[in-house]
């Protein structure tokens, strides 16, 4: 089913800052255990901030921002306000590890769980070889499941019946092992049906999405990745990741081999 397309209003409603006027608390499970927060707009949120590093904050930003441009099931992502006042007041347990500021926010999905691989056979097989493809191209570790458990980063929503991919934070590892994502990636199964003309269909949207890249660095908040007197406090720049979404590390079509 196609998307109804966003008006003018709708995209500007999307880009403004969410104010956070509640704190719920941390998520139990995650490697960083994000904050589930209230937003203003009536939304619950799980933020980000100042419980990872600015690499993976930004990372995690930009490449949940592509994979919504792609059109893949990820959570609306959103820019958080952390007004002060709502912090020095807080009773929640270890906020004050909180500073105030623009926060990392991505929607809550009400009644999402983890996903098992018992939902697996419920995922329509497009959907599957699409986040096989993107976490290939983007250099995902992220994404493992098997029989006796893993941390797939995808949540199933089982009144829509759907997937969400959550938590982009380690893409272009520098470590990757194409061998190891062919074996353990949660939807390893579906590869021997990817061909060639999908594929080449796949790259020219994501390709495509990668142009607006220059667009989502400049939402992000300034003082994620630039400090005072213009210091540079990330690792990479939007050039660095631009080269290597669009000239890969490794080949694209790597994915269909061995």
């Amino acid at each position: 089913m196609a998307r109804p397309k966003k008006s003018t209003a709708d995209n500007a409603e999307a880009a403004a800052p969410v104010p956070v006027i509640g704190i719920c608390g941390r998520a139990a499970n995650g490697e960083s255990r994000p904050w589930l927060v209230e937003g203003a707009d009536g939304h619950f949120y799980f933020l980000k901030r100042d419980n990872v590093s600015l690499d993976r904050l930004a990372m995690d930003y930009l490449m949940s921002r592509l994979g919504e441009e792609c059109g893949l099931p990820v959570p609306p992502v959103r820019r958080l306000v952390l007004p002060e006042t709502l912090l020095s007041h807080s009773a929640i347990e270890g906020s004050d590890e909180l500073t105030p500021g623009l926060a990392f926010g991505s929607l809550r999905v009400p009644f999402a769980e983890e996903v098992r691989t018992a939902h697996l056979r419920s995922i329509d097989e497009e959907t599957m070889l699409r986040c096989l493809c993107f976490d290939w191209w983007t250099r995902n570790p992220d994404r493992c499941l098997d029989r006796i458990g893993g941390d797939p980063n995808v949540l199933w929503d089982p009144m829509l019946q759907q997937i969400f991919l959550i938590d982009h934070d380690r893409c272009l590892d520098p470590d990757f092992d194409a061998t190891a994502f062919k074996r353990e990636h949660i939807f390893r199964d579906v590869r021997p049906f990817l061909e060639k003309p999908f594929l080449t269909k796949w790259r020219t949207r994501f390709e495509s999405a990668i142009y607006h890249l220059s667009r989502i660095w400049e939402e992000m908040p300034a003082d994620w990745h630039t400090g005072p007197k213009r210091k540079r406090l990330l690792s990479f720049t939007r050039q660095d990741l631009e080269a290597k979404l669009i000239k890969p590390k490794l080949p694209v079509e790597g994915l269909l081999a061995g």
